[in-house]
């Protein structure tokens, strides 16, 4: 790399305002469809976590109901326990995963999506077109920046993690070797999906543990 040079994947740079403006006007437009969809997973797999403790909810109070809680894995306590904890546990992650809101949010970060589509449209026209002069190309990239700018005022920033989702499509253009897809992906896996994984299977585990441990 030359000395005063920026590698690769910000040649945009290296360059003029106009190559720069396109690159944050990509960037930020690939950015919000990752933030969409990852706001529509989350959205996707609250709703299953919820419907998951509903369940051992009710079949937990049926143990207690039809006195099943005298099968060897299973006691009163045990139960009891269970039942009470479950019942907390879908009060408070209840209300904290409605408040987040994530289907509407998903929506505006699309809707922003789409509205920075065609400003990206038009400066890769713009780029093809030959003979035009300073003057126009200054003109062109003042218009364009305020109505990026326009654009972004009206919704919230994406998280980082939707960037380096975003990055990991474009593993080569940034010069991503497998490992840190691989990274970027399992961060981004913490980060959606986890702990709903862990509302699901963890109920089970703790009745299971606790049970162990009174032996």
């Amino acid at each position: 790399m030359a000395e005063g040079k920026f590698p690769l994947y910000k040649d945009h740079l290296n360059k003029t305002f106009l190559e720069e403006l396109n690159y944050k006007i990509w960037v930020t437009k690939g950015s919000r469809f990752h933030a969409s969809k990852r706001l529509l997973t989350k959205n996707d797999w609250s709703n299953k976590a919820m419907g998951f403790l509903s369940a051992y909810l009710i079949i937990i109070s049926l143990f207690i109901v039809y006195q099943v809680s005298r099968v060897p894995i299973l006691n009163q306590n045990i139960v009891a326990f269970g039942s009470t904890g479950i019942s907390i546990l879908l009060l408070v992650y209840g209300q904290m995963e409605f408040a987040q809101d994530y289907k509407m949010r998903s929506h505006f970060y699309h809707e922003c999506a789409l509205k920075l589509a065609p400003l990206y449209n038009r400066m890769r026209i713009f780029k093809t077109l030959k003979n035009t002069s300073e003057d126009e190309k200054e003109r062109f990239g003042r218009e364009l920046e305020e109505q990026y700018q326009d654009v972004l005022s009206h919704y919230s920033n994406h998280d980082k993690i939707d960037f380096r989702m975003f990055q990991a499509d474009q593993a080569q253009y940034y010069e991503l070797v497998k490992w840190q897809v691989f990274c970027i992906k399992l961060d981004y896996y913490w980060k959606t999906c986890f702990l709903y994984h862990f509302l699901i299977i963890g109920p089970v585990f703790f009745i299971v543990v606790a049970r162990y441990l009174q032996k």
